[in-house]
């Protein structure tokens, strides 16, 4: 469950920058402080807004606005692994109605 945090993170930079960023670096940073990327919470994601997130957007080459970060740092923070994303609410509903359609065929 929670990897979905570090699975958000690593999208939302992503879309930040306007580019795909180094998943691996970002990973290892993740894991070097606090040991596991796999098991990030919501403490450690502060952590990492706090105290990493302007050094990876450096190094990315991401340079945004200061309402494009703090829209950025809003959206990791408010992240609820426990709740679907809208991407994947959609996702599922498509699966679902895909299924129920070759079902009726």
């Amino acid at each position: 469950m929670h990897r979905r945090y570090f699975e958000h993170i690593y999208a939302e930079i992503c879309v930040a920058v306007n580019r795909r960023i180094p998943r691996y670096d970002l990973w290892l940073l993740l894991a070097d402080d606090d040991g596991a990327a796999d098991e990030l919470t919501l403490p450690q994601a502060r952590y990492f807004v706090e105290n990493h997130l302007s050094a990876v957007l450096a190094e990315s080459g991401g340079s945004i606005s200061d309402r494009a970060r703090r829209r950025l740092e809003k959206s990791i923070l408010r992240f609820d692994p426990h709740h679907p994303t809208p991407e994947e609410w959609l996702t599922r509903t498509f699966e679902r109605a895909t299924e129920q359609a070759e079902n009726t065929a």
